[in-house]
């Protein structure tokens, strides 16, 4: 699959980027508050540049989907949304799962599957009325790195070491080797 068919769809401005971003936060802060007892899983794709979403893009979220609900067999979900906007896709998970253990088994996943560093699988707290992303660090694990460089992925992005072109080939390579094969995350 080449590069221009997974970034084939509509751009997106930085408004709204920004008017996504506070959306989520308000639906994450809706259900925390929602289900105060359980844990919340909110997943997205990292996706350079201005087009977030394509028909390539959407398979691979179903699939990351699908492999997250094998992941969690057994355990009892609450809650779930899947959203496509076009400024990303968006999933919601709410389970009676605790929250660290939770983060941990999103990690296993992250490392487990080929398509591993394009997904943000934020399991989210309340702390001080907002809802906050459990890191990797605070569980002893290593930050992301980045996948063009392997340097840790915030540094990159908060840098701009690196062009959207040069992020698009990379991830066009990653998501062809992931179409090329059985494209089965489990």
């Amino acid at each position: 699959m080449s590069k221009e068919m997974i970034f084939k769809g509509e751009a997106v401005t930085l408004a709204d980027m920004l008017r996504a971003r506070e959306d989520r936060s308000l639906r994450q802060g809706r259900l925390l508050t929602e289900f105060p007892n359980e844990s919340l899983l909110c997943v997205t794709l990292n996706i350079p540049g201005p087009i977030k979403t394509s028909p390539a893009l959407l398979e691979v979220f179903d699939n990351v989907i699908r492999a997250i609900l094998e992941k969690l067999a057994g355990n009892q979900i609450s809650y779930q949304l899947r959203l496509l906007p076009k400024t990303g896709y968006e999933y919601y998970l709410v389970t009676a799962l605790d929250s660290q253990a939770l983060k941990l088994k999103m990690i296993e996943l992250e490392a487990d599957l080929p398509i591993g560093r394009l997904m943000d699988l934020d399991v989210l707290v309340m702390s001080n009325q907002l809802p906050t992303p459990i890191s990797r660090t605070a569980l002893g694990f290593p930050p992301r790195s980045c996948y063009l460089c392997s340097k840790e992925a915030k540094a990159c992005s908060r840098n701009r070491s690196h062009s959207v072109a040069d992020m698009q080939a990379a991830l066009a390579q990653l998501l062809q080797s992931f179409f090329e094969g059985d494209n089965q995350l489990s």
